[in-house]
C-alpha cells in the first residue's frame, strides 16, 4: 500500500502470528494435565512486571532489555514509555506478582545451551502472557532481544489490544456504531464517550464532546490505487481540510509530514492486510495538535480505500491509554463482503 514490498512484509506478519500461535500450543501452560487456574489478572492496563536478577538489570543485557518495554511509544508528541515496569528478583515471584496480566521472566546462565524466547498465555490467571527469556551468557541474550524486539512488543501489546476490544464489544457508541453501518457499510466499536457524529460526503467525524473533544474517530473512503506515504498526507490533508476547519477562517486540520511513520499489518484475524499510519496533527494557524493512528482497508468489492482514524486532542494529559484505546477501536472493524 505504502511501498512495493507490501506482499512481503504482510507474509511476514502472518507468519508472526502463526509463529507466536505456535509458542503457546508449546508453551507450559498448555502442556497435558496441567491445572488451568481461573482466577482474574489484576494489573494496570500497560503494567509489566519484570521478573530478573535487579543487579543483572543494571547491566548491559538487562538495559537492552528495559529499553526495549520502557522505550518510547511511537507517534507521540512527548516520551511516554510502552510499559510502566515493576521489577523484582525471581525468589519474590509469589502469589501477589503472579496476578500481572503480563510478565516477562528473563534468566542467564550456563545451564542453557542457546538463547531462547517461550510464551505461556493464562498460566496463572486470565487474561495473562508470560514471555520466558533465556541465555547462556549476557552477549546471546542481547542478540536474542535484539532479533526479538518486534516480536516481544506485538505480544505484549496485543494482549492489551485484545482487553481493549473485548472491552469495547460490551460497551461502545451505538451513534458511530449505526453511522459506519449505513454510510460504509462497515461495524465498528468505539469509546462510548464519543457520541457527537457529524457527516460529510464520503466522511464522518465523531467526538467525546462531553470530553472537550479528548477522542475523536474518523472515518473515510478514497479511490482504490497504490499510494505512497507522501501520496496519503496529500489525500488526508485534502479530506481534513474539507471537513474539520478550526474555530476562525484559514484554519483546518493538517498532518505534520516530519512525523509520520507507515507500516503494514494484519487485521485481528490473522489474514486481512492493513495499512498503519502514525504521526502528529495540527490545526492550522492554531495551537491545538495531538497524535492520530490511521488504519487503511482496501475493500477491492466497493473500489474504494477505506480509511479510519483515531485522534486525541488532550493537552494536558498523557497520551498512551487514550491512543491505544482508539487503535483498539480500529481493530473492530469489519467490512461487510
Amino acid at each position: 500500500m505504502f511501498a512495493e514490498n507490501m506482499y512481503q512484509r504482510t507474509m511476514r506478519n502472518i507468519l508472526t502470528i502463526l509463529f507466536l500461535l505456535l509458542m503457546v500450543a508449546c508453551s507450559p501452560s498448555s502442556k497435558e494435565g496441567k491445572k488451568s487456574v481461573k482466577g482474574k489478572s489484576q494489573s494496570a492496563p500497560y503494567e509489566l512486571l519484570v521478573v530478573a536478577d535487579k543487579e543483572w538489570l543494571k547491566g548491559s543485557a538487562g538495559q537492552v532489555l528495559l529499553d526495549v518495554v520502557e522505550g518510547p511509544i511511537e507517534g507521540l508528541p512527548q516520551y511516554e514509555a510502552q510499559f510502566r515496569c515493576t521489577k523484582i528478583n525471581r525468589v519474590g515471584f509469589n502469589r501477589r506478582f503472579k496476578v500481572y496480566r503480563n510478565i516477562v521472566i528473563a534468566d542467564v546462565g550456563k545451564k542453557y545451551k542457546e538463547a531462547e524466547m517461550g510464551i505461556a498465555i493464562d498460566e496463572y490467571c486470565k487474561p495473562q502472557v508470560i514471555i520466558y527469556l533465556s541465555a547462556p551468557d549476557d552477549k546471546s541474550f542481547i542478540s536474542l532481544i535484539e532479533e526479538r524486539r518486534d516480536q516481544l512488543l506485538d505480544i505484549l501489546n496485543q494482549q492489551e489490544f485484545t482487553r481493549e476490544r473485548n472491552l469495547l464489544k460490551k460497551k461502545y457508541s451505538g451513534a458511530v456504531e449505526r453511522q459506519a453501518q449505513k454510510q460504509f457499510g462497515v461495524r465498528i466499536f468505539v469509546p462510548q464517550d464519543i457520541d457527537d457524529v457529524k457527516a460529510g460526503k464520503d466522511f464522518f467525524w465523531a467526538s467525546s464532546i462531553k470530553q472537550e473533544f479528548k477522542l475523536n474517530i474518523c472515518m473515510y473512503s478514497l479511490p482504490l490505487r497504490p499510494l505512497s506515504l507522501d501520496e496519503f498526507v496529500a489525500a488526508r490533508d485534502s479530506v481534513m481540510k474539507r471537513n474539520i476547519p478550526g474555530g476562525k477562517e484559514g484554519q483546518w486540520m493538517e498532518t505534520d509530514s516530519r512525523t509520520v511513520s507507515s507500516h503494514q499489518g494484519v487485521m485481528p484475524d490473522g489474514q486481512t492486510p492493513v495499512g498503519q499510519v502514525r504521526g502528529l496533527w495540527d490545526m492550522r494557524h492554531d495551537a491545538m495538535g495531538g497524535p492520530f493512528v490511521a488504519y487503511l482497508l482496501e475493500d477491492a468489492k466497493n473500489n474504494r480505500l477505506l480509511v479510519a482514524e483515531g485522534f486525541v486532542f488532550a493537552p494536558d494529559e498523557k497520551k498512551r491509554p487514550l491512543i491505544r484505546e482508539l487503535e483498539a477501536a480500529l481493530q473492530t472493524i469489519t467490512i461487510d463482503r
